[in-house]
């Protein structure tokens, strides 16, 4: 497989090297070195629908000069090729991990202001682009067998109040695993799981990551990148929405892995168990 589409990219670009990426780029992402600018190409089956969703978002993000330039897209073989822009850098997921809790609260604190004011900032258009609308739902949780009947009966609840938030473009995974930082900048990668949605959704998953992943920075590096996002918006965020909105997002992780390896579903019970169960403590921001 790998050979065809090395073969299929070396026919439109017969004059480079092709590497493959790893270090906050995912799967299938090769690196074409040789073309000025450095592009990458990202290789899908052509059904992918997580594909299709990110074009459509960095097209939309074109000219915010914080995610990278998308050059083509084209269909051969049953795969979709898209090149867009190289993004140098260091994943900031690593850089927390490898650093102190000051170096952590710089990257909290901008994960915030980009929300805020580059993503978030971008209302829903019915005209302007094509995006799923994700909710704040449980209405697929029978087709999850693998969580019991009485934790569906305390997601129903939990999700059951309304949506009222005008929509706004989401990231759909956004956090520091997804970010790449190079000396003066910050780029935000991997827009397969973007749409249109409560902006509650991001802010909520920023917090959910920070306190599964790294749990002694929590309550600091939760205040920093609160305090830079409610400065730039009017949302009002409480421990109680974090937890709803948390939830929601680990339904839909759940619904995505609903044919995986059963140690993956496991994996995600746990979590969804320890969501339920977290006090995520927080109260930021006036309505």
């Amino acid at each position: 497989m790998y050979v065809m589409m090395h073969d299929i990219l070396f026919s439109r670009y017969p004059n480079v090297k092709i590497i493959e990426l790893t270090g906050g780029y995912t799967n299938n992402t090769l690196l074409l070195e040789g073309t000025d600018p450095l592009i990458i190409a990202k290789i899908y089956h052509v059904n992918n629908t997580d594909a299709k969703t990110e074009i459509s978002a960095l097209k939309l993000l074109t000219h915010s000069k914080l995610t990278p330039r998308v050059y083509d897209s084209f269909e051969q073989d049953e795969w979709l090729f898209v090149t867009m822009d190289y993004v140098p850098g260091v994943n900031a997921q690593a850089l927390i991990d490898q650093g102190g809790l000051d170096q952590a609260k710089t990257i909290y604190e901008q994960l915030g202001v980009y929300l805020a004011t580059d993503v978030h900032s971008i209302k829903r258009n019915r005209g302007e682009a094509e995006l799923p609308v994700i909710e704040k739902t449980a209405v697929h949780m029978h087709e999850l067998k693998f969580v019991p009947s009485e934790m569906i009966s305390t997601v129903k609840e939990v999700l059951s109040t309304l949506d009222q938030r005008e929509q706004t473009l989401i990231h759909g995974d956004y956090g520091p695993h997804n970010v790449m930082l190079s000396e003066h900048s910050m780029f935000i990668l991997d827009w397969e799981w973007a749409g249109w949605g409560n902006p509650l959704l991001d802010v909520a998953w920023v917090v959910w990551f920070v306190h599964l992943h790294y749990p002694h920075m929590a309550k600091e590096l939760s205040e920093v990148f609160l305090n830079a996002y409610t400065e730039r918006t009017n949302i009002e965020i409480t421990g109680e929405v974090i937890r709803t909105y948390s939830v929601s997002k680990v339904i839909q992780i759940m619904n995505r892995i609903k044919h995986a390896h059963p140690d993956v579903q496991k994996e995600w019970l746990r979590r969804l168990e320890w969501t339920l169960q977290t006090n995520f403590g927080v109260n930021k921001g006036n309505d």
